[in-house]
């Protein structure tokens, strides 16, 4: 980048200020007395550029003003990186509430509306100053396009135009490479800033051109630190949790025992109330049934006998009858001789009634064989009736001889009996001699041979101890309700803590994963720089190797650069390098100066400027005459890259043989160069 002219109205001292003509390669003396406007010039360029300078930020840029007017503008004209010409105008005005009209306040502005090239966008920055600036930046060395787009404030390739402070200092990032900081660091010097640079500095690292690696770099550090600061932040969250968790010291297989102990009483208590419907439903049903039983028994033996009896005489009558019938010579013949007469009135007899005896004999023996069928299938009936309330009995006898600790988990009962400490068992359980006759009962009850009397007394025994026992069993269940209630409140607490842990604990995870992946990778950015530094850091110490000698006409000849840009010089008088604090101030002024000179140069070349002006304001404060002469001839054959450099100096010896004079008039406000 190049300045080519340089304008401003009632900035700082000057009501107007102009410099042209500017040459492209050599130097610009800008001298003066003290307060003669001399710091106003880098100021107004520095303004110009970047909406601020090296003294006042954005917030106070209103004292740039010129004292009694409402409004300053600087307009700069220079070639930028890609050799085309640009002008950049910024204005401040103090708010007046109302919009500032930057199109036709000033003969610049005019200017730029002449050239078709867009309508201003006023961009208003509040702060603290209560001012507003105006900025815009526009391609002026093409040939103006017809395809002005005002509505956007943007032409074609041709004459590109820029308005407003992001996208200006978008476009002139492109443009020249680099921003306010690299500016003020590089191409910007006062004589107090002659020292050692930063070599962690942003500039350096742009100068090295490994800007982009060190901002990466950067921002993984960044994170990386806000990533521990929140690690430092959860992990004694996490610590807290677990202490809470801990405190509640909950038994993850405490509250199923619990739950089954409850459904194990309530399932008891269930069978129980059934049992007693049921031992009161069968009681009387085998009271009831006793009668018809035994009946029933009776006739099913009376029948049996007498089908015993009557199935040989049908068998036998119906026998005769055949043989009567169908062969009465065969019955004549069995029964000849002293039989003959008795069987003569048997035949007689035997026509006329022996076929109905046969068949009232079958019927009597059929009725046998109906009524005994009948009656064993009522008794069958019974006895599967006798049976159930048997069985139900016999569950009773159980019931209120087992103790329901067999029932129920063993730490479950352990908690219920130091409630209790005073019982044997958990639930009543009466002299198994009330029950003695039980068992017999049982054996004999389901053929109804067990007295009802008996067992009425059997089943109101057990009646009243299986209510008892259920009276227990809810006293009991109540209790362990309470407890179970109490254990899955702690369980919720001890599983909304667990909950807060594992989210904490995955993030915890994350972070430690994402910091072994910022080292990871700053340390592969760092390898990837290595490269780059090295070369920076000779490319340095060979420039300025060849500057040095100019600048101490011939007495300095080899520096030696490490890492941190420390600085060794080579004694020919010493035959060998010096540290820089064995060198005289003044020596150490111009090294660092030549230093900075070819830290500047590499920082040109990394933004792609093959040509690049510096400012440097006050840089032989400290010198003598000899070496600033000396510095002056040989400030134009530095570099070629840094090929015009401003210097700004109350005075310059008579024979400098500056390529540009500028004198700042200490008592007047408009300069004309």
């Amino acid at each position: 980048m190049l300045i080519k002219s340089l304008k401003a109205l009632d900035f700082r001292k000057y009501s107007d200020l102009s410099i042209n003509d500017i040459p492209e390669k050599g130097v610009i003396s800008v001298s003066g007395a003290n307060e003669s406007g001399k710091t106003s010039i880098g100021e107004a360029i520095c303004f110009a550029l970047f909406g601020r300078t090296f003294v006042l930020d954005e917030e106070n840029i209103i004292k740039l003003i010129r004292w009694g007017k409402d409004r300053a503008e600087v307009s700069l004209l220079f070639v930028g990186s890609d050799d085309q010409e640009y002008r950049l105008t910024r204005t401040i005005s103090k708010s007046s509430g109302k919009l500032v009209d930057a199109n036709t306040d000033t003969d610049a502005e005019k200017d730029i509306a002449n050239n078709n090239q867009a309508v201003q966008e006023a961009i208003h920055q509040k702060d603290g100053s209560d001012a507003v600036t105006t900025v815009m930046l526009e391609k002026i060395s093409a040939s103006t396009s017809s395809n002005t787009n005002a509505n956007t404030n943007e032409k074609d390739e041709s004459g590109m135009f820029f308005s407003g402070t992001q996208q200006v200092a978008e476009a002139l990032g492109a443009v020249i490479g680099f921003d306010y900081s690299a500016f003020a660091n590089s191409f910007y010097l006062v004589q107090r800033e002659l020292t050692a640079p930063d070599p962690n500095s942003h500039t350096i690292k742009q100068m090295a051109g490994i800007g982009d690696y060190a901002r990466i770099s950067d921002d993984l550090i960044n994170d990386q630190k806000e990533t521990i600061e929140t690690l430092q932040e959860v992990n004694p969250q996490c610590a807290e949790l677990e202490a809470q968790i801990s405190e509640i010291n909950l038994d993850e297989t405490w509250l199923p025992e619990l739950i089954e102990g409850a459904e194990t009483l309530e399932s008891e208590q269930r069978d129980k109330t059934r049992l007693l419907e049921a031992l009161d439903d069968g009681v009387e049903s085998y009271a009831n049934n006793i009668r018809p039983f035994k009946s029933a028994q009776r006739i099913r033996s009376f029948f049996g006998f007498l089908s015993v009896l009557l199935l040989p005489l049908v068998i036998l009558s119906w026998v005769l009858w055949g043989l009567l019938r169908y062969s009465p010579e065969t019955l004549m013949n069995l029964f000849a001789g002293n039989f003959a007469d008795l069987l003569s009135g048997f035949s007689q007899w035997a026509n006329h009634w022996l076929l109905p005896t046969a068949i009232i004999l079958s019927l009597l023996l059929l009725l046998g064989f109906f009524l005994r069928f009948s009656t064993k299938r009522k008794m069958a009936q019974l006895n599967e009736i006798a049976g159930d309330f048997s069985r139900h009995l016999n569950t009773g006898y159980r019931h209120v001889t087992t103790e329901v600790e067999t029932l129920l988990p063993e730490r479950v009962v352990q908690m219920l009996q130091e409630k209790r400490p005073a019982a044997q068992t958990l639930l009543i359980l009466p002299p198994r001699e009330q029950f003695s006759n039980i068992g017999q009962l049982v054996e004999v009850s389901h053929d109804y041979q067990a007295d009802s009397e008996e067992v009425r007394a059997a089943v109101r025994r057990i009646d009243d101890v299986l209510n008892k026992q259920n009276d227990e069993i809810s006293h009991i269940n109540e209790s362990l309700q309470s407890d179970i209630q109490l254990e899955k409140e702690r369980s919720d607490a001890a599983g909304e803590l667990r909950s807060q842990l594992i989210r904490l604990q995955k993030v915890v995870k994350v972070c430690e994963h994402n910091i072994k992946v910022q080292n990871a990778g700053v340390e592969m950015l760092k390898r990837a720089a290595n490269d780059s530094i090295d070369s920076f850091n000779a490319n340095i110490a060979r420039t300025s190797a060849k500057t040095l000698p100019k600048f101490t006409e011939g007495r300095y000849h080899k520096v030696k650069i490490d890492d941190d840009l420390n600085v060794q010089v080579f004694s020919d008088e010493k035959e060998g390098y010096m540290d820089f604090d064995e060198i005289s101030s003044g020596t150490q002024r111009q090294i660092m100066l030549a230093l900075r000179m070819a830290m500047s140069e590499e920082l040109a070349r990394n933004t792609g400027n093959e040509k690049q002006f510096i400012f440097l304001d006050e840089p032989f404060a400290f010198f003598d005459q000899w070496r600033t002469r000396a510095t002056l001839s040989a400030l134009p054959e530095v570099s070629e890259v840094i090929s015009q450099v401003w210097v700004v100096a109350q005075e310059f010896p008579e024979d400098s043989g500056v390529d540009k004079t500028i004198e700042c008039p200490l008592d007047e406000e408009v300069l004309n160069v």
